[in-house]
């Protein structure tokens, strides 16, 4: 049961009768000036109690599943053949990926999963799936590099159902500037949307 249960987790355009001076602006422009860096650095998993030694051997392996699409980064703990979006990415604890993305404001969700205990798929999205909509924004500026540090850590209060043990993803983007405050992408909270209850573009709905 826990390996089956386990499967849920995780212009052109041209100018035309414009100025000298406007022609020459837009000729040197550089277009890499209007992109900036993305850095995911999902730091290695801690824990705030001790764990079983082969609890710890299997989160020191593990990984976040996650992608990125017109301006949205989506973190899921539900399995992606749930979630109607390009999760491309997954990256390990403890590593980190390197992106060059337009530069301007981008927004995190994360889909998380209380485990609940259940022979029905349904009823475990039904019972402890949960959306986080634009839990973080953050911005990437021309020529500049963003940080999204992600620390998954288990908290000492965690409870958990049949043995899994789900890190709290505690994420916060980092520049040169400034850093935004750390939050968390998968706790359930008063503005988290139920699964049976969310009808935005990142559920999945087969058609008939």
């Amino acid at each position: 049961m826990g390996k089956w249960m386990a499967g849920l987790l995780m212009q052109a355009g041209m100018l035309v009768g414009a100025p000298a001076w406007a022609q020459e602006t837009a000729s040197t422009v550089d277009p890499a000036m209007a992109m900036g860096t993305l850095v995911v650095d999902i730091k290695p998993f801690t824990s705030e109690k001790e764990l079983p030694k082969k609890v710890n051997r299997q989160l020191e392996s593990g990984a976040l599943e996650w992608g990125i699409r017109d301006r949205q980064l989506v973190f899921t703990l539900v399995n992606k053949r749930f979630i109607d979006f390009p999760v491309s990415h997954m990256t390990r604890y403890g590593q980190q990926e390197t992106l060059s993305l337009p530069a301007g404001e981008y927004k995190v969700t994360g889909v998380g999963l209380e485990m609940t205990t259940s022979f029905s798929v349904e009823k475990v999205l039904e019972r402890g799936a949960f959306v986080n909509e634009d839990v973080l924004v953050f911005r990437i500026e021309p020529g500049k590099t963003t940080t999204l540090a992600i620390n998954p850590v288990i908290r000492r209060d965690a409870t958990f159902a049949v043995n899994f043990w789900m890190p709290t993803l505690m994420t916060r983007a980092v520049t040169d500037a400034a850093e935004t405050p750390e939050t968390a992408l998968n706790t359930r909270g008063p503005s988290s949307i139920a699964w049976p209850d969310y009808t935005g573009p990142l559920k999945f709905v087969a058609k008939k």
